[in-house]
């Protein structure tokens, strides 16, 4: 084995080790894992980001482009009780699934998926599905509207039409150990998100972005949504199936300063929803840390 496979082996272990004894100790356990949040190039973010989220006892998936990755890694090294890395990737490149592969040699856990040029289920993206199951990548994914810059550049990506919620279900399918998030419970696409999510146990969404602003005033509308094994409709689903709330996790998709902004918004969305203080733990942090835990 040459000297550098050795020390990305070493690293690697050092990695899951180091996260291994953050989140698996149930006294030292996160009361929050962010799923979805961005690296940012804005001075002392990353100081930041570690100042307020052990405040909070808070860790961050922490997701950054292959310009960032040195940076990202280091991070990551630097602050293992509060930073995971992920890694965005863009399908269509052509040396996609080496970025993967380095990705996972450098113990990062994570894949940040968006703005695809065909559908997020085309066969072609395959390859690069079957690898992030092949590592254990979770893979983070856009749905929904996606917003796009103030100008007059044509562009074929970022569509929201190639990042609908349904495509995940072909995913889900097709890859049944892998992990899928996505991002913004699909809006506005609601109703197609949960029912992907209903049948499919490895696929999860958060509810970042805008929803929970242009929803503030109805916010019991999203049991309509996640509608099955709470007072009624078991006779839908096989015995025993979660409360539909757990297939939410908590992301902020914000900078650092936002967080306790953002977990009180969370809250106020699951106090108007009567979510019971169990389920509220799993979407908090204990669906994550079950996620990210090695070997799983």
């Amino acid at each position: 084995m040459s000297q550098k496979r050795i020390a990305c082996t070493i690293l690697l272990g050092l990695l899951v080790w180091s996260l291994t004894e953050t989140i698996a100790r149930a006294q030292n356990a996160p009361r929050y894992v962010d799923a979805h949040i961005h690296y940012d190039e804005r001075p002392n973010f990353i100081e930041d980001l570690v100042r307020i989220y052990r405040k909070n006892k808070a860790v961050a998936c922490l997701s950054a482009k292959r310009g960032h990755f040195d940076k990202l890694k280091e991070a990551a090294s630097k602050y293992p009780d509060v930073i995971v890395p992920f890694l965005w990737i863009e399908l269509d490149e052509s040396d996609v699934l080496s970025q993967i592969d380095r990705a996972y040699a450098a113990g990062f856990r994570g894949l940040k998926i968006h703005s695809p040029l065909k559908n997020y289920d085309d066969p072609s993206y395959f390859p690069v599905f079957a690898r992030a199951e092949r590592y254990r990548l979770i893979a983070l994914m856009h749905t929904g509207i996606s917003s796009r810059p103030n100008d007059k550049i044509p562009s074929l990506t970022g569509s929201m039409a190639r990042m609908r919620p349904m495509y995940l279900d072909t995913l889900a399918r097709a890859f049944p150990e892998l992990i899928l998030i996505g991002t913004h419970f699909g809006n506005p696409w609601y109703d197609e998100a949960a029912e992907t999510a209903r049948w499919n146990p490895n696929l999860f969404f958060d509810l970042t972005g805008s929803s929970l602003i242009k929803k503030k005033d109805e916010l019991t509308i999203f049991k309509k949504y996640l509608w099955w094994g709470q007072t009624s409709g078991q006779e839908h689903m096989p015995v025993g199936t979660p409360h539909a709330f757990e297939k939410l996790v908590f992301g902020t998709d914000e900078d650092p300063l936002e967080l306790e902004k953002l977990i009180a918004q969370y809250n106020r969305l699951l106090d108007a929803c009567e979510v019971p203080d169990s389920v509220r733990r799993r979407i908090f942090a204990e669906t994550m840390i079950h996620i990210l835990k090695p070997g799983r």
